[in-house]
């Protein structure tokens, strides 16, 4: 029988710098992988920011455009108190009066959901987290408001029917719906110059914003049109 006598090892000194290189190798794999997922995740994270920001400033001009409404919403009110006060037959007011929309439009938050929804929410420091919650919860409230006035505006609307139409017993009806649309305005009002300040101040992480003015919501309709129509001769 014929027997192999095995090699002998190199030395720990090669061992050793051979375990070295593969170690060296597998942090360094590990070091690199790390750096990419940081700089990904930073990435998100300033999209994220962006995404936001861009959003806070969609509602900052759709509720500075509902602002800018709100005299002509009072004006409007006051034609209708004077209206309700002359109201005592049916030949009070013709059909055919526009009561008119009070400008409101719709808040949005998708972008805020979906970061909330991702996780990277709560990556952010405790400031940034406490200025995004108070904006949001500051814009769920106007809108929750807004959607209200919109109710009661469409209650005022059925003065357009003319009081032919309509039946004395209606107008304690459409004076409720006139006092709680003129303190649901009044509410917007006072909320969206908190918002306007709140967004013109910078945060931490946001810059400061300003209205943009060249934002328009389609003004037909509007409670700044007239309520009677001129008659041409």
């Amino acid at each position: 029988m014929r027997f192999r006598v095995l090699e002998a090892l190199h030395g720990w000194r090669e061992f050793l710098k051979e375990y070295a290189v593969v170690v060296l190798g597998v942090l360094t794999a590990l070091a690199l992988d790390q750096l990419v997922e940081s700089a990904h995740d930073r990435r998100l994270a300033r999209d994220a920011h962006e995404a936001i920001d861009q959003e806070l400033q969609t509602d900052l001009d759709r509720v500075a455009y509902r602002a800018r409404q709100q005299s002509c919403n009072v004006k409007r009110l006051e034609e209708i108190e004077a209206l309700l006060a002359r109201w005592h037959d049916d030949g009070a007011f013709p059909a055919g009066l526009k009561i008119g929309f009070p400008g409101d439009v719709g808040l949005v938050d998708q972008r805020w959901q979906a970061n909330l929804a991702s996780g990277r929410f709560s990556e952010e420091s405790p400031q940034e987290q406490t200025d995004q919650a108070g904006l949001y919860t500051l814009i769920h409230v106007i809108d929750m408001v807004e959607n209200k006035e919109i109710d009661y505006w469409i209650q005022l609307r059925t003065i357009e029917l003319g009081s032919r139409t309509l039946s004395l017993a209606s107008k304690p009806m459409i004076a409720e719906a006139l006092v709680r649309a003129r303190a649901e305005g009044e509410a917007i009002n006072g909320l969206s110059a908190a918002l306007l300040g709140s967004l013109r101040t910078a945060g931490s992480g946001r810059p400061g914003m300003t209205p943009n003015r060249d934002y328009l919501v389609a003004y037909p309709g509007t409670t700044c049109e007239p309520m009677r129509k001129t008659t041409s001769l």
